[in-house]
């Protein structure tokens, strides 16, 4: 049976199984580790780097060569056995970019998420009937905007788990008409709930503030252990962006969110504007 093509979950694996390796005293070279278990070098790099989907037995195999057991050995083996290929879903669903599957995979890996939206809600706080008027005033094939909604909501269910997440809207966002009126309302609303979980945090950006995030949004996505990528969104399609293309969006993100009001004054504002926009003036 042909492997499944590797993607965030065996990325995310790999750089923990490097660096188990890594702390093995006396440190182990990918060339040693590999002779020990009689693999070639180029498999065991490949596996460390994500670049190849790997069973529980070599995980178990490897673990084994480093001296790992207990709860820790179990986890990564169950970790192992429960890959799940290029994304989050088994298959990619009609309708739906390929990517997003891919995004969703590293979404459910990370350890964080920090959001920069300027202009827009970001996708993870999208009401459906946000998206739906989004997706439709941005001419997308009517029949594919009920499988773009089923996909955004599996992927906003992480932030019902531990992944800390940090959206950083641009004051913009809070006048940019998105399905009219009650849409709006409604949108804010619910952004406000969302705030209220624990992992959540929400920051405005005021208009007025100069940073280098002003020429476009982007996701950053952190790991436990793996380095963090980059997605940035294009008019058709997105990018993931890793190593040494991710630097400039790591100190953008800083930058953002140092110009970027408190929580408390954040949300006041989004409560004036849901408040604006109920009230009809």
């Amino acid at each position: 049976m042909p492997r499944k093509a590797a993607g965030p979950h065996e990325r995310a694996l790999g750089a923990e199984l490097r660096a188990l390796r890594q702390a093995t005293g006396p440190k182990l070279t990918v060339t040693a580790a590999a002779s020990r278990l009689g693999w070639s070098k180029s498999m065991l790099s490949n596996l460390e780097n994500g670049k190849r989907k790997t069973s529980a037995h070599e995980v178990a195999a490897l673990l084994d060569l480093y001296g790992i057991t207990g709860d820790r050995r179990d986890r990564l083996v169950e970790r192992a056995e429960g890959g799940r290929g290029p994304g989050l879903w088994e298959r990619n669903l009609p309708g739906v970019p390929p990517e997003t599957n891919t995004l969703a995979g590293y979404e459910n890996e990370a350890v964080r998420l920090l959001c920069w939206e300027p202009l827009l809600v970001p996708d993870l706080l999208r009401t459906v009937d946000y998206t739906r008027a989004f997706l439709t005033a941005g001419g997308v094939d009517p029949r594919d905007v009920e499988p773009r909604l089923m996909a955004l909501l599996r992927r906003q269910q992480v932030l019902r788990g531990d992944v800390e997440y940090v959206a950083l809207v641009g004051e913009a966002a809070l006048h940019t008409a998105v399905g009219g009126r009650r849409v709006m309302a409604e949108q804010w609303r619910d952004v406000l709930r969302t705030a209220g979980l624990p992992n959540v945090r929400i920051g405005i950006v005021p208009s007025t503030a100069v940073h280098p995030g002003m020429t476009g949004p982007f996701l950053l996505v952190e790991f436990p252990v793996a380095e963090p990528i980059a997605h940035v969104g294009l008019q058709r399609s997105a990018v993931f962006l890793e190593r040494g293309d991710v630097a400039p969006y790591v100190t953008t993100a800083a930058r953002v969110a140092a110009v970027a009001l408190g929580a408390t004054e954040s949300l006041r504002l989004v409560t004036a504007r849901a408040d604006e926009l109920e009230g009809g003036t």
